[in-house]
């Protein structure tokens, strides 16, 4: 057995069971260990750290209930799947809502599919643990990470590596009367330049762009299916969150184009950067949003910033939290690093002039006062940054009238 090797507890009353699992994962590259009762995987994961384990629901005694609620409670890292025959029962569905499993998977099973869930929950599993162990705890608290929005999915569909269906996607949109209208207030608004009327969602993508549609779509995908089940969070007011949102974007737009005044992709890649880059927050307050409440709560009442707060009381940053959902939802390597990085562009191994662009605008949307993300003690820009970005206090005025009238457009 090695250390270096993912460790797999499968839990199960029958011996049979067990044997045909043995015989299954026995040319895997994982060090596999056996328990015939939840008292013999508890004294097991006593001794040392598992990384996965799979238990049945019916057990004598102890059942798999009572076996991965003790297991969340003192091994958090650890991630949990069922496998059982009563994958449909209520109670074990229930399970999965409640976060005492990742995932369920049927009795009888099929071979393929089982290995490779364990193989993807091991894979999710070490991305948690190159960040850290606090992290791998927040993450497998939270009950069921969300699937991307089927909006999204349907119009991502339209876009091939040589083709896009403008036509489906016009239609695919068309049937969502909030992104309709989304995209056309986006496609008439001045920081797209326009001088005429776009008054078609089919026109509206084509002056926009498939990346730019596919990041709007997706931005307000994420916030209709949060928000109708987004808790009132104390001091996260979902219509501002969208206000800084909006002028993040507009504002790394513009500030890309002060370096970049050619490059239409490059001023639209650091839109799209800027409208995500608080996705971590929108995702604080549907999974913890009684700490998220308290986070904002200390960062008021002790003058410190929200991602310091956030640490204490949650663990993570949101920084931390969004980027990691932007991986699990495999979006683009952008849309991560602008989330995890908005805070330190500094650290980015890629894309600077994007990420500090977005940085400063964050902060610039703070300044100018558009709307609140939750971040009671902001940072403010350097003067390095307004020379990067070649701002004077003319420019800055500017840049503050355009975009509070993109913003007002928008939230109207």
């Amino acid at each position: 057995m090695s250390d270096s090797l993912p460790r797999v507890l499968f839990v199960d009353d029958e011996s049979s069971i067990l044997d045909a699992l043995q015989r299954l994962v026995e040319q895997e590259d994982w060090d596999c260990y056996y328990a015939k009762s939840a008292d013999e995987a508890l004294a097991m994961l006593e001794k040392q750290r598992f990384d996965l384990i799979v238990s049945d629901v019916i057990m004598p005694e102890k059942n798999g209930f009572a076996l991965l609620n003790e297991v969340r409670k003192h091994y958090p890292w650890t991630v949990r799947i069922f496998l059982t025959a009563f994958a449909r029962q209520e109670t074990v569905v229930q399970a999965l809502a409640d976060g005492c499993v990742q995932q369920i998977i049927g009795k009888p099973w099929n071979d393929q599919e089982l290995k490779e869930v364990i193989r993807s929950a091991l894979r999710q599993y070490q991305q948690q643990k190159n960040r850290s162990i606090e992290f791998q705890a927040v993450i497998n608290s939270i009950p069921l990470l969300p699937a991307l929005p089927q909006s999204y999915t349907q119009v991502r569909s339209c876009i091939s590596a040589d083709d896009v269906d403008i036509d489906r996607m016009a239609e695919l949109i068309s049937q969502d009367v909030g992104l309709s209208s989304a995209l056309l207030r986006w496609a008439n608004s001045a920081i797209f330049g326009l001088r005429f009327q776009v008054e078609t969602v089919k026109r509206a993508i084509v002056v926009l762009g498939t990346d730019i549609v596919e990041s709007l779509v997706l931005s307000e995908a994420i916030s209709q299916a949060i928000s109708e089940n987004l808790p009132n969070v104390s001091g996260f007011p979902l219509n501002d969150f969208q206000r800084h949102s909006f002028a993040t974007a507009a504002i790394s737009r513009q500030l890309i184009g002060n370096l970049f005044s050619s490059d239409k992709e490059k001023q639209d890649r650091a839109f799209i950067a800027g409208l995500l880059h608080d996705l971590g927050k929108l995702a604080a307050a549907s999974f913890f949003s009684q700490k998220f409440a308290k986070a904002i709560s200390l960062a008021k009442s002790s003058a410190c910033s929200l991602s310091k707060a956030e640490k204490k009381i949650l663990g993570v940053t949101h920084a931390e939290l969004g980027s990691f959902l932007a991986e699990w939802w495999a979006l683009p390597p952008l849309i991560v690093n602008a989330i995890h990085w908005h805070h330190d562009p500094a650290g980015s191994p890629v894309e600077r002039d994007l990420m500090d662009a977005v940085h400063v605008a964050n902060l610039l949307s703070h300044q100018f006062g558009f709307g609140s993300n939750g971040d009671t003690k902001p940072e403010e820009a350097t003067e390095a940054s307004w020379e990067r970005f070649f701002l004077t206090e003319e420019g800055i005025e500017i840049l503050k009238a355009k975009t509070e009238e993109l913003v007002q457009t928008m939230s109207s």
